[in-house]
């Protein structure tokens, strides 16, 4: 993610259709605001290796950050609020199974359905962050969404994952990351690679456990994508609980443990910068299961088939799907074609570069 922190500003009045409070008098005035690009992420590789004793799963994926991107401001208030406010502008959005004009509203949508009350994972994260610290200051948080929702992105996590850098800053004046990174440990599988797989130039890492136990991959390569993220979503529960042990076996050589795949050589690819060979190592033993439960996701295959990318792969547990392409006008041209059909969202993306998140707050002087 890209962190700044913002002039000192008034605050500005919220539309109360999105915002849950009812004390909107109370406003802080003149401190700083911070912001976070936050870029969303791939599944280059996705193992499901069984069933926790929690109801949770073991994976073992890689996952790559790409500049497919929301936006997070927060500002302190003189309460003890957490008030979110959702802006939906910049979100493509569909209509009856096709893809709205600009001034279409898109209440159909459900990926962007985006909830702004206390069940946000922002909100939630800010909530458990401030329980950790054991401060009782309150915050204003605008979150503008262009990472659709049931898509396997990880929108949702990145977004929380900011929100515990952010407020972790504004409460304290100091990046928390022990603290941090222990609250994002219980909100979600995908928070901590946000926070910890970092490896000095992009967020490309191995997660393990239920994606908490993150190892930084090295590797400088950028890489050229396209997603498509269809009209259906996907839940990722409903995925999760269509994976049984025959949808394990069906997704392995066998259905024992032996069997189980493991991203060694993408990983050496990753880092000897080799793209063919990433391409030739996508995968995700959550197609069989999702794809049994939205025709989508054979249908978004088919139409990548005919590009030819290196490589084409389910991101999470879907709906998303996205190819690596050789250029990043092969990307171009690729979703300039799969937009003509109109009946699915569809972005290019790059390895999202950026320092690490110690590297920037440090430079943030939020002492003064």
């Amino acid at each position: 993610m890209i962190i700044e922190r913002l002039a000192p500003s008034v605050a500005v009045e919220q539309s109360t259709s999105v915002e849950h409070s009812s004390n909107a008098s109370k406003r802080s005035n003149g401190s700083y605001s911070l912001r976070a690009r936050i870029p969303c992420k791939v599944n280059l590789f996705l193992e499901v290796l069984g069933k926790r004793p929690d109801g949770y799963h073991d994976l073992d994926t890689v996952m790559t950050a790409v500049s497919l991107c929301d936006d997070l401001d927060i500002r302190p208030r003189l309460d003890t609020e957490i008030r979110l406010q959702v802006d939906l502008s910049e979100s493509q959005r569909l209509q009856d199974g096709s893809l709205d004009g600009e001034e279409s509203i898109g209440t159909g949508d459900n990926a962007w359905k985006i909830p702004s009350d206390p069940t946000n994972l922002v909100c939630k994260g800010l909530e458990a962050l401030r329980q950790r610290l054991g401060i009782d200051q309150g915050a204003d948080v605008l979150l503008r969404k262009r990472i659709p929702s049931q898509a396997g992105l990880g929108g949702g996590s990145a977004d929380a994952a900011a929100a515990l850098v952010l407020g972790s800053l504004l409460w304290t004046g100091r990046w928390e990351p022990t603290i941090a990174c222990e609250v994002a440990s219980r909100l979600g599988s995908d928070l901590n690679f946000f926070l910890e797989g970092h490896n000095g130039v992009a967020y490309v890492a191995r997660c393990s456990g239920r994606g908490e136990r993150v190892q930084p991959i090295a590797s400088k390569l950028k890489l050229w994508f396209v997603l498509a993220h269809p009209p259906q979503g996907c839940d990722t529960g409903a995925i999760f609980r269509k994976l049984k042990e025959t949808d394990q076996q069906a997704c392995n050589a066998s259905g024992s443990e032996q069997g189980k795949r493991s991203p060694e050589s993408l990983m050496s690819f990753l880092s000897a910068g080799d793209t063919v060979g990433i391409g030739a190592e996508l995968y995700n033993c959550l197609e069989k299961p999702a794809a049994s439960s939205n025709e989508w996701i054979e249908r978004t295959a088919s139409r990548f088939d005919r590009y030819n990318p290196l490589g084409h792969c389910l991101s999470g547990s879907g709906s998303a799907r996205f190819c690596l392409c050789r250029t990043s006008e092969e990307a171009e041209k690729i979703a300039s074609e799969l937009r003509s059909f109109r009946d699915m969202r569809v972005y290019t993306a790059s390895t999202w570069l950026s320092p690490s998140i110690p590297a920037q707050t440090e430079r943030l002087n939020l002492g003064s």
